[in-house]
């Protein structure tokens, strides 16, 4: 299992609210979550801790505009760079 990074850039919701509407419910809670957000550049870096791969996500990280990077590191090497 390895982790799974990605920058979003924020809205008016609640960071909790944003991502638990971008990602769902289930995978929130499946996954450990860690993310920092900063009000100058209203983004968010998203962690991942011992992700499990989802197809669903993938697309959505592929296809969403409010995505500014995504990759998923495996002993801290990039294995696989989404976005």
């Amino acid at each position: 299992m390895g982790k799974l990074i990605f920058e979003i850039k924020g809205d008016e919701r609640k960071w909790d609210v944003l991502l638990n509407d971008f990602m769902g419910e289930e995978l929130t809670k499946e996954c450990s979550l860690e993310y920092i957000a900063t009000a100058a550049d209203h983004s968010a870096r998203v962690l991942f801790l011992n992700y499990k791969s989802n197809k669903a996500l993938m697309g959505k990280l592929e296809k969403s505009e409010n995505i500014l990077s995504a990759y998923m590191v495996d002993n801290k090497k990039i294995v696989k760079v989404i976005k």
